[in-house]
């Protein structure tokens, strides 16, 4: 059986990452996984791991929107004897939508983002969302999301399955990072002669909570003894210049020795290699979040806020590790307690965090789930 998978945007890692992962269980199990994604981005990725590139559009606002490029796709589809296009958010599903008006497709969703927010587009897109799950097989990747949207839907009968993305451990494996690697960055970031416990934070520029947040955070830091004070490295992101020039104003206001604003880099492996602790302070509660389980891969300990999804995520024996939303004391609290640990028991915490993600979030185990998703695929839930 032929499938098509539909990546509408090439920023989308979690995405990416679900793609090329469900292609191998995909390719596994007698099924052939192709691919259609916009132009910009090298896709040898998604070969490595099974998936044929069917055809690249112009760019991802083409796939939503263009009658061309569903032109295309149709063409893909009638060349290829696609039978099911998989999708992996809502903009996806429309498109397959209206590539289903001219062929006999069955469209399976995987929603790796929560659609209930509180922006207008949020709202459209939940209300959306409420509308068509009836008629399509959806997966979500944590138990929490699965439950949250059984409960919501359940006078629907709805065809919703548990199907988490697996980190790759082709990439998010410490022994892969060279020794330059991690010197080069270092050196980049001007810390190789000035060591400290590096704490590295994914940044959400466009919340003005967070931006105060880890200003604040980075203050109480400071004032932690010489020998235990850390460096949070946050990484400029080009693709928000105005909430990060506010963020920048912030910064040069509170300078202290703590908070490191720094380039954008590509070596993401390498910065979680030298890091010993991952921040992540996410406004919104997602379905999923495959940055702390590489962190975890990477033997990171995971500082979060605690809520059903991260919860999920976190190993048990480290869940003190998040905080209520919002919670500056416990979070220095925290930070206080991890920066103090010796040597020792660092590395035993972080063989357990890797142990777990090896153990839990590998592709072998959700091999089951997703084809049991497919299995349930039928003409009348593609409707």
């Amino acid at each position: 059986m032929n499938i098509l998978q539909l990546l509408t945007s090439l920023n989308d890692e979690t995405s990416i990452r679900a793609i090329a992962a469900y292609s191998k269980i995909l390719k596994d199990n007698n099924y052939n996984p192709y691919v259609f994604a916009p132009l910009g981005r090298e896709l040898s990725y998604f070969k490595r791991w099974g998936a044929e590139i069917a055809r690249q559009s112009a760019s991802s606002r083409d796939i939503i929107y263009s009658k061309a490029t569903i032109r295309e796709i149709c063409e893909v589809v009638t060349s290829k004897s696609i039978i099911t296009i998989h999708v992996y958010d809502l903009a996806g599903y429309r498109a397959a939508m209206q590539v289903r008006k001219n062929c006999p497709i069955k469209i399976i969703l995987s929603l790796l983002k929560n659609t209930s927010e509180r922006s207008v587009i949020g709202r459209l897109n939940n209300t959306i969302f409420g509308e068509f799950i009836p008629h399509v097989t959806t997966t979500v990747p944590s138990k929490a999301a699965y439950k949250d949207l059984l409960t919501k839907y359940s006078r629907k009968n709805i065809d919703l399955f548990h199907v988490p993305v697996p980190v790759d451990f082709t990439i998010y494996d410490e022994k892969k990072i060279s020794q330059e690697r991690t010197i080069s960055l270092a050196t980049q970031w001007g810390m190789l002669e000035r060591p400290r416990h590096i704490i590295f934070t994914k940044a959400y520029f466009y919340s003005k909570n967070w931006q105060n947040q880890i200003i604040k955070l980075s203050i109480n830091l400071e004032s932690l003894p010489e020998n235990t004070k850390p460096y949070i490295v946050v990484l400029k992101d080009s693709a928000n210049k105005k909430q990060l020039k506010e963020f920048e104003e912030k910064y040069f206001k509170n300078r202290n020795s703590v908070l490191c604003l720094m380039d954008e880099i590509t070596d993401i492996e390498a910065a979680l290699k030298l890091s010993s602790i991952y921040l992540d302070l996410n406004p919104k509660t997602d379905f999923y979040s495959l940055n702390i389980l590489n962190a975890l891969a990477m033997g990171n300990a995971v500082v979060s806020w605690q809520n059903e999804v991260n919860k999920e995520l976190v190993p048990s024996e480290f869940q003190d590790y998040l905080s209520g939303n919002g919670d500056t004391k416990k979070l220095v609290a925290v930070f206080t307690k991890l920066l103090e640990m010796d040597a020792h028991k660092r590395d035993f915490t972080g063989r357990i965090s890797r142990n777990y993600v090896l153990n839990n979030f590998n592709t072998k185990n959700m091999e089951e789930l997703l084809i049991d998703a497919y299995r349930t695929l039928s003409f009348s839930k593609a409707s």
